[in-house]
């Protein structure tokens, strides 16, 4: 579905992605895993055309995404949940969320996927009509993550959604962001520092350090690899 080959971002002399190559499958999560500083968040915002390479390609399905816009990336089905929270707090939460299918000509599809968030994460069909500024931070994540579905994305970009959530909220939202990925065949990028939780719902796991990948493996192999978790994953 994704492919990033050779991908090489400098920030005037400094390097923050050095020649990163890997793939993520249709219908799987892949965790994109590192300490901060090796180069995550510049990872996603590249590939949603946030942020130019000095050399390398992002393919979706065969299309190229470097030199593209971010709004002809995410018309490509890209959908991009930056680190802490994507929203627009002076808006509601239903306006929020009819934001991601903008796009959509289809009036009656993006009701349809607005509803879809709203049964994936009931705490916001309750909220539907209060500013998205009065939502808790738990509550502000799955509406970020809501609108970004509301696009019908094929991929799925996820900065650090466990930033300032506690364990078991963190937890539903992963497991129903499983559920998805198996229901609609959705490719969901996941870019996370809480490796422990990460590994619990990928299925691959690309490991960086200062800007190069290390280790690219399954997910249950990496989490059973206790020498490389103590070296690059702090647990």
């Amino acid at each position: 579905m994704l492919e990033v080959a050779e991908l090489t971002v400098a920030y005037g002399g400094v390097v923050a992605l050095d020649d990163v190559s890997f793939s993520v499958p249709e219908g799987a999560i892949t965790a994109v895993l590192g300490a901060n500083g090796a180069g995550k968040t510049t990872l996603v915002r590249t590939i949603s055309g946030l942020v130019r390479p000095r050399h390398g390609s992002v393919l979706l399905d065969g299309a190229e995404l470097v030199g593209r816009s971010p709004e002809s990336i995410a018309r490509l089905r890209v959908a991009h949940v930056p680190e802490g929270h994507g929203i627009v707090s002076e808006l509601s939460v239903d306006e929020n969320l009819r934001l991601g299918g903008l796009w959509r000509r289809d009036r009656a599809e993006q009701r349809v996927a607005v509803d879809e968030a709203y049964a994936l994460f009931p705490p916001l069909a309750a909220r539907r009509r209060g500013p998205a500024s009065g939502l808790s931070g738990g509550e502000r994540q799955m509406l970020s993550i809501g609108r970004a579905l509301a696009a019908r994305p094929a991929v799925l970009l996820l900065d650090e959604p466990s930033l300032g959530l506690a364990t078991r909220l963190l937890a539903q939202i992963m497991e129903r962001l499983g559920s998805l990925v198996a229901e609609r065949k959705l490719s969901v990028l996941l870019i996370e520092q809480n490796a422990r939780s990460a590994l619990s719902v990928a299925g691959q796991a690309v490991v960086l350090s200062l800007g190069r990948v290390v280790v690219i493996d399954e997910a249950h192999r990496l989490a059973g690899d206790e020498a490389l978790r103590h070296a690059y994953l702090g647990f």
